[in-house]
């Protein structure tokens, strides 16, 4: 499996993974040759990078944090308990705790875990897919942070919740996303009250409310709805805010594209001083995966490489599996793919993403410098923009194209 941008996929390239809607229905099948027709609604679903089964690759799979049946589950209890709460004000506390169990014993049994970007994550039913993803994540970081399983079981609990008060908010864009902002309204700042008063009224612990109430305070008190310190802030509420911003940033959503993961890590790194807290920070980033499984990288030696598998705590080092070498200028492919393992060869880095036209994915062309302005901190921002701009950029000579072994 190699991981395709949308805009290079041709007719008869078959699907590595079927594509569901958020409700679990199938909306393309795995294995099923495209057409025009077919890529055009998997555009308009907001995908932006495709698994597709390619020859000699078939060895690379996406990575599961937990089952797709158990996420499918997750995402349809999320839209049970979003629609009793906009009919009844009410949600069921024993429903909650029995998905939430569900997840955690499937995800605890998986071990080798990392906070992964699901490719096919369409831009429908927003809500849903982001309260199970940031339950998900919450989890994993929780874990690797070393919460014992009572405290894991709040912290996910309150992940899973931690946007419900948006139920009760009369907004059409909620479903969809589109209230996600870098300024949401005074109407959409009202959800963490509505959310906490939610869970008091279902008899959660106080330590459920007042996490959910504070998951978009920042530790430099800029935050909302009380605009607390870091010293007031729990530490349930400071892991579910770092995973909620990188959640919805690497989510398609109707007025933008996804950031990539790397993109989405860089965004975080530049609020470490003013939004969140450094140790989880620092944990975070070794759980994130930047390069997931069947991305295609350029490497420091001019190998063209796809990511096979993920070293735990070591993000930047994947498995690769080789695939092509730049030599003079032109691409040339192997016939026999062979295992490069970054973790043993240090003396080989990830110069940036490759997509299949043969161009690096960098910062340059990414949505980061739109966003510096959004920082604060003066000499933080100026310490970020000099990093991109010295950052090395490999790129490919105009007639060098990397071809799609998978077309006919």
């Amino acid at each position: 499996m190699i991981r395709i941008d949308i805009n290079r996929l041709s007719d008869g390239q078959k699907l590595n993974s079927p594509v569901l809607d958020s409700r679990g229905r199938l909306l393309i099948g795995e294995g099923i040759p495209l057409n025009s027709q077919m890529v055009k609604h998997l555009k308009e679903l907001g995908l932006q990078f495709i698994p597709i089964e390619v020859s000699g690759y078939e060895d690379i799979n996406q990575l599961e944090v937990i089952s797709r049946k158990v996420e499918m589950f997750m995402k349809k209890e999320a839209n049970e308990i979003f629609k009793a709460a906009r009919k009844t004000a009410m949600i069921n506390p024993e429903r909650i705790i029995n998905a939430v169990d569900y997840v955690m014993n499937d995800m605890l049994a998986k071990g080798k875990t990392g906070i992964v970007v699901d490719d096919l994550r369409t831009n429908k039913d927003f809500i849903f897919d982001h309260l199970t993803r940031v339950c998900i994540y919450s989890g994993i970081l929780g874990t690797a942070l070393g919460l014992n399983d009572l405290r894991l079981r709040t912290l996910m609990i309150t992940a899973y919740l931690h946007d419900v008060g948006l139920a009760l908010i009369d907004d059409e864009d909620i479903l969809s996303g589109s209230y996600v902002t870098d300024k949401p309204s005074y109407k959409i700042q009202e959800h963490p009250k509505l959310g906490r008063d939610l869970c008091a009224r279902a008899g959660f612990p106080s330590i459920i409310s007042r996490s959910l109430y504070q998951h978009h305070e920042r530790i430099d008190g800029k935050g909302y709805p009380r605009g607390l310190l870091e010293k007031d802030i729990t530490l349930y509420a400071k892991i579910i805010s770092v995973v909620n911003v990188y959640d919805a940033l690497t989510s398609p959503l109707p007025k933008r594209k996804p950031y990539l993961p790397n993109e989405a890590l860089e965004f975080i790194m530049a609020l470490s001083n003013s939004a969140f807290d450094k140790d989880i920070l620092k944990v975070f980033l070794k759980k994130v995966v930047p390069y997931p499984p069947g991305t295609l990288v350029l490497l420091s030696d001019n190998q063209i490489c796809v990511v096979k598998d993920c070293n735990n705590d070591l993000p930047l080092r994947p498995i690769l599996k080789t695939y092509a070498y730049l030599d003079g200028g032109q691409v040339k492919y192997i016939d026999n793919p062979s295992t490069v393992d970054l973790k043993n060869n240090l003396n080989l880095t990830i110069v940036g993403q490759v997509d299949s036209a043969g161009k690096i994915i960098d910062y340059e062309t990414s949505s980061i410098s739109s966003n510096l302005e959004n920082i604060d901190d003066e000499e933080l921002k100026n310490d970020i923009t000099k990093k991109i701009s010295n950052k090395k950029i490999v790129r490919f000579k105009r007639s060098v194209k990397l071809i799609d072994k998978s077309k006919p």
